[in-house]
């Protein structure tokens, strides 16, 4: 069953107040304020329901005085779609475009560029403008990020999680809110709401199935520390694939690199001491292509290149390195899709996984 957004609901209950006479042309509609206590949600709920009755002809803003009932006995409102059910001022003359944000955590990394290339085609497909926000793997930059989209009336938000990022207020608002907004790649598990994800699960579980199979023995795991959901569900497959084969882990070989290290110069030396610790590693799993890119320069240094098998998790673009390619271009298509969904008003929380594939050069040891 279809669960109404609740500022839909909100409006729903207004316009039946005209429509029976309970509210009638030039009556003050209530604030901001009462309503929030009413319904008990959010200023953006019920700010995002007065917006729509005022763009439909229902109700008309007064500067200084309130909201008032504009729509006149017998006067036809306008729909959603006549009015564009944009959330931007605009002339009589011209359909706004409606708008949608998406804030990503960082730049640096070709999947995140290339899941914003194909975000902004998808969107633009669907009639949509998009609006960008880099939080640079900062909560509180994101916490922002949520204020100014929503203060702008962003239809809808697709939001790739900061790394460390357990618990948010703000996306819990919007979720509580029902407010259309989507996960991609990472998500918050304490938070309902649609996401889609890469199957980090099964990527993880394949690639180190495979090294056992070919007689590794010893195999290290390099990741930046286990604080979200993608790192952990990589990690999970790793520790299944083990499980399966009746193996033991041997848990030294587990190099989760602390983010406050990984953020600077020193990440490199980390890698370094904890693979010479381990002179007999014959193969590494690096969970991100970052962590990819720190293995094969500490192995140089070690000259234990040539002896080290590495598979990455996303292409680091390094010679003699397998990894596995995330699908950005399907990732983004139905991150469009399941937001267009819920700004047309259907709202069943849901995960799509997209799977991923495997590129491994099979002359490596």
């Amino acid at each position: 069953m279809k669960k109404i957004p609740l500022y839909k609901q909100i409006k729903q209950h207004i316009q039946q107040k005209i429509i029976s006479g309970e509210l009638r042309y030039r009556d003050r509609v209530p604030s901001e304020q009462e309503m929030m206590e009413e319904y008990q949600v959010s200023k953006i709920t019920v700010k995002n329901a007065m917006i729509e009755l005022a763009e439909e002809g229902w109700v008309k803003r007064i500067q200084g005085k309130g909201t008032f009932v504009s729509l006149e006995p017998g006067a036809r409102p306008l729909t959603a779609i006549q009015t564009g059910a944009a959330y931007y001022p605009y002339s009589q003359h011209t359909v706004p475009t409606p708008v949608i944000g998406l804030i990503i955590p960082t730049m640096k990394t070709r999947v995140i560029q290339k899941l914003i290339d194909y975000t902004e085609y998808y969107a633009n497909q669907a009639g949509y403008q998009l609006i960008l926000h880099i939080t640079r793997e900062c909560a509180t930059n994101e916490t922002e990020a949520i204020r100014q989209l929503t203060d702008r009336h962003v239809q809808g938000i697709i939001v790739f999680p900061t790394e460390d990022e357990k618990y948010s207020e703000s996306l819990l608002r919007l979720s509580l809110d029902k407010f259309p907004f989507i996960f991609m790649d990472r998500y918050l598990r304490n938070i309902e709401t649609y996401r889609v994800t890469s199957d980090n699960f099964a990527g993880s579980y394949q690639t180190v199935s495979y090294l056992l199979e070919k007689g590794h023995r010893h195999i290290a795991l390099i990741s930046p520390d286990n604080t979200n959901t993608a790192i952990q569900d990589r990690t999970l497959g790793l520790e299944h694939a083990y499980m399966d084969q009746h193996i033991s882990i041997d848990k030294n070989l587990l190099c989760h690199v602390p983010l406050d290290i990984l953020r600077t110069a020193g990440a490199q030396e980390y890698v370094t001491d904890f693979l010479q610790r381990y002179p007999y590693i014959t193969a590494v799993f690096a969970l991100t292509a970052e962590a990819a890119d720190l293995t094969l320069a500490s192995l140089h240094r070690l000259g234990r290149v040539e002896q080290t098998e590495i598979i990455s998790f996303d292409d680091p673009g390094l010679p003699g390195v397998s990894c596995i390619m995330q699908d950005e271009q399907t990732m983004a298509m139905w991150a469009v899709k399941l937001l267009q969904s819920q700004m047309e008003g259907e709202y069943s929380p849901q995960e799509y996984v997209v799977p991923v594939r495997l590129n491994f050069l099979e002359n490596r040891l």
